[in-house]
């Protein structure tokens, strides 16, 4: 099968999707995005990035956190790093990556370059997922579990394909792309805990970039970097993994946004503690008990979120979004997770250290689920109080996605919390009301106009500091 040009095929002469379904649906993954790139802005790993491309020169993009535009690809680098700083972006189940924050960072600052409207940009946000989707369905679950940050593979290959919608390319052109995004794809989850991480999200949203205006430009490479031999399956996965061969004839049958739709986050948190945390506050809502009453949580995960959360005992607030052991504890004592629960001061508060060794985290076997990556097992929490009683929940979907989805209120008062003290009154508003009806914006820089601020540089204390718990 000839899956690198069928894929190339498909981004570049499909027609527009227009359902109801996926514009709303994308409307709302970029509203949310959005909102994270501001709140992480300000993150001491966003303004290291801001001032390594500082010296490289101004451009059209706008950079989330400055006041100066750069370049488009630097642009990129710097807004995916803001993006996923406080991992509160979505999840993407079928490509297991953090579609948005790489989509939207890459597809922004080019959208800005060429004055595109909202609806080219979300039609290339779109045509992304779905390309994240079957590159996704391909090499995991075996990928993922093998180490690769998946949203800084597949993630690459898919926005590169994204981009290059948004430019226009044909499909020898898109092949190209693709084929460009599979040299530029790396990145390992060892790396989770650290600013690397969220470094991975922009640097794959900078290689994109460069992928699809190499490619514009008449950069040609193998048309068969995804299938081929000492191509991406070949050497980024192994026998265990997905196939194409029912993914590829059946694109947009129906688009990935539809059928799997995306995960946005209600904890700023790794996700693969939200199952958890969704049992085990809905559990101490339903039985009132409070974190003094409880002697142990047994928690039980999928084989690669427990490798996902190898913080047992963090020492900042990196390793603390990647600790089930924190992110339960928290929930036990304040009955919800903030963006001012992780700043190192809050990681070292002794009511919540206490709580750390009570919490235990256990796994299904590895490749319990089969190979395909949208197959999921539930997460479980048992909870043993001081009087005898044993409480247990389990669920399959975390809250946020379309199986358990958010409250109407939740995603407004989400970019609320996170806008709040950045954006001025009047910009938030207006972005806000842009966003009542993206797809009839006539150019991206009337929106990017208005989320042009100084962010600054701390570890979260920002978000302490409005709310009032101090530093």
């Amino acid at each position: 099968m000839e899956v690198t040009k069928a894929l190339a095929a498909w981004a570049a002469e499909t027609p527009e999707i227009t359902s109801e379904v996926a514009i709303q649906r994308a409307r709302d993954a970029i509203y949310d995005v959005i909102g994270c790139m501001v709140a992480g802005a300000g993150d001491e790993g966003a303004a290291r990035v801001r001032a390594t491309i500082a010296p490289y020169g101004s451009g059209l993009a706008t950079v989330f956190g400055s006041k100066t535009k750069a370049p488009t690809p630097w642009a990129a680098l710097a807004n995916g790093m803001a993006a996923h700083a406080l991992d509160f972006d979505d999840n993407y189940l079928p490509g297991f990556t953090h579609a948005t924050a790489v989509l939207i960072p890459a597809l922004l600052p080019l959208a800005e370059e060429i004055d595109a409207s909202g609806r080219q940009l979300m039609d290339a946000y779109i045509i992304g997922l779905e390309m994240q989707a079957a590159v996704g369905r391909g090499v995991n679950r075996a990928h993922y579990d093998m180490g690769w940050h998946a949203t800084s593979t597949v993630g690459c290959i898919g926005t590169a394909a994204a981009c290059g919608r948004l430019l226009g390319i044909d499909v020898e052109q898109m092949t190209n792309a693709i084929s460009l995004g599979v040299s530029m794809a790396s990145g390992s989850k060892v790396q989770f805990g650290t600013m690397a991480k969220p470094f991975h999200a922009g640097m794959c949203a900078k290689n994109a970039v460069l992928a699809a205006q190499l490619a514009a430009n008449g950069l040609k490479a193998r048309d068969v970097a995804l299938e081929g031999p000492l191509g991406f399956r070949d050497l980024y996965s192994n026998t265990d993994s997905g196939s194409w061969d029912d993914i590829v004839p059946n694109l947009g049958k129906p688009p990935a946004i539809e059928e799997f739709g995306l995960s946005p986050k209600l904890y700023p948190c790794c996700g693969s503690a939200h199952k958890v945390l969704d049992v085990v506050l809905g559990l101490q809502k339903q039985h009132g008990f409070s974190a003094d009453d409880v002697v142990r949580v047994e928690t039980l995960v999928e084989f690669g979120n427990k490798r996902n959360l190898m913080y047992t005992d963090p020492s900042q607030e990196m390793e603390a979004r990647f600790s089930m052991n924190y992110c339960v504890a928290v929930a036990l004592v304040h009955g919800r997770l903030s963006l001012s629960d992780f700043t190192p001061r809050a990681v070292q508060r002794p009511e919540i250290r206490k709580l750390l060794p009570k919490v235990t985290m256990d796994a299904y076997e590895e490749g319990a689920q089969g190979p395909d990556p949208t197959v999921r097992f539930p997460h479980k929490a048992t909870i043993t109080l001081k009087n005898g009683q044993t409480l247990t929940g389990e669920t399959v979907w975390a809250r946020g996605t379309i199986h358990n989805p958010f409250d109407a209120s939740d995603l407004p008062e989400k970019f609320q919390d996170c806008c709040q003290g950045f954006l001025t009154p009047a910009d938030f508003d207006a972005t806000r009301k842009i966003f009542e009806n993206l797809a009839e914006l006539d150019s991206v820089r009337r929106l990017t106009g208005h989320l042009v601020f100084e962010a600054g540089s701390d570890r979260g204390e920002r978000f302490a500091k409005r709310k009032g718990h101090g530093i």
